[in-house]
């Protein structure tokens, strides 16, 4: 009985990776060709790209989606930095003076910003973020990646993508002055465009999460149940 229930769930995760390499594949095809047309046709795609605009208002709402999830996904004082660093980037992704100074966005931005250049806020975010990395993050991180997770493949294409959306933003500063206005059109929304797939990335990863056995948790995770991570 115990041999025909390993079967089964041997069949069961190859299917489940078959599914995700399917997926998988099909979103890397589909990003391909969304960077391509906007290449092609980069003043069009500029309306959705403004600052405040359907592309960086996704990003945003993709990375608070991702935060809050990951908030109740993984729970504990040693997982709260996934949950916070998410956040902190989503607020990053909004700026509040594009909007109307007695609105109800403006005031919550601004009020965060206030919030956050506070010094001991700073250093209280700077310590779970720090302590949770050194006491959960990597030890996990270094399972996942002999496990070979999927969640961790997810992420470090978003990663990917992030690093080089950043390096479209320095080459754009750079030579800037250099370029005709459609090229710096061009990176500009492609620099966008990539920020957007990172949030979506990062959704999805956290969404997938890795399920690891109770035998398997780091010390610090033992008095928790048993919780993707």
């Amino acid at each position: 009985m115990s041999y025909q229930k390993d079967v089964e769930m041997g069949a069961s995760l190859a299917s489940n990776k078959s599914k995700f390499g399917t997926v998988f594949s099909a979103s890397i095809v589909l990003g391909v060709v969304i960077l391509c047309a906007i290449s092609l046709w980069p003043v069009q795609a500029a309306v959705f790209n403004q600052e405040g605009g359907l592309i960086e208002t996704g990003s945003a709402a993709a990375l608070l989606v991702a935060g809050l999830a990951a908030l109740c996904r993984y729970r504990g004082i040693s997982r709260l930095y996934i949950g916070v660093v998410l956040l902190l980037l989503a607020e990053r992704e909004l700026e509040a003076d594009i909007y109307a100074v007695d609105s109800t966005p403006y005031f919550i931005l601004h009020g965060l910003d206030v919030l956050l250049d506070m010094t001991v806020v700073r250093v209280v975010l700077a310590v779970i973020v720090l302590g949770g990395v050194a006491w959960h993050g990597v030890p996990n991180a270094w399972r996942a990646m002999k496990a070979r997770a999927p969640f961790l493949l997810v992420f470090f294409l978003a990663g990917t993508c992030a690093v080089v959306a950043q390096g479209l933003e320095e080459v754009s500063s750079a030579i800037g002055a250099e370029m005709t206005a459609a090229m710096a059109t061009r990176l500009f929304v492609l620099e966008e465009t990539l920020e957007l797939f990172f949030s979506i990335g990062i959704l999805a990863a956290v969404l997938i999460g890795w399920p690891k056995a109770k035998a398997g948790e780091t010390t610090n995770d033992q008095t928790t149940q048993s919780d993707p991570s």
